[in-house]
């Protein structure tokens, strides 16, 4: 905005621009453009805190239950799931024993050469989750089942048989 002012030395009016306006905006529009990126990085700031919160609880297990478990072996290709959960609750006294709970080892595994086990306790395989636990077993069948074929049974692809029958 112009102004009219009066100059005390000459006392003749002069024409001057009044900057307190265009100072202001320049201060918002430099306050905006340091904040910005600081907002920017705000907007991410709360993201650690919410994957550090979820991933304390693993929603990635299975529960111990018939329909679960028979399901995740569905899943993992398991052959004869009903005959895996019945091994199970008799490996773990119908998942209560200690070794079930602390080892995370539902299937009574002791030796095992497997990404999915982290160590050892009491003789028994140590598993991160129920589900890497179920994840093994598949593996070890199935290792087991590849030796079956022309060395047990007779008839040629035994294993696929079994598949299908099941």
């Amino acid at each position: 905005m112009i102004y009219n002012v009066i100059d005390k030395k000459t006392l003749q009016v002069k024409k001057v621009f009044n900057f307190k306006y265009l100072f202001f905006a320049s201060v918002i529009l430099n306050a905006f453009q340091y904040m910005a990126p600081k907002v920017k990085d705000l907007q991410y700031a709360y993201v650690p805190i919410y994957v550090d919160t979820i991933s304390l609880i693993d929603t990635t297990d299975i529960t111990l239950d018939d329909s679960s478990i028979i399901a995740e072996l569905v899943r993992l290709d398991c052959v004869l799931p009903n005959v895996a959960l019945a091994q199970m609750k008799i490996e773990t006294g119908h998942f209560t024993s200690s070794i079930c709970k602390e080892n995370k080892n539902i299937a009574g595994i002791r030796n095992s050469a497997s990404a999915y086990v982290v160590g050892k306790n009491r003789g028994h395989c140590v598993y991160n989750s129920y589900r890497d636990c179920l994840r093994d077993y598949v593996r070890v069948q199935n290792k087991y089942l590849k030796n079956i074929d022309g060395k047990y049974a007779e008839a040629e692809g035994y294993v696929s048989l079994i598949k299908k029958i099941e």
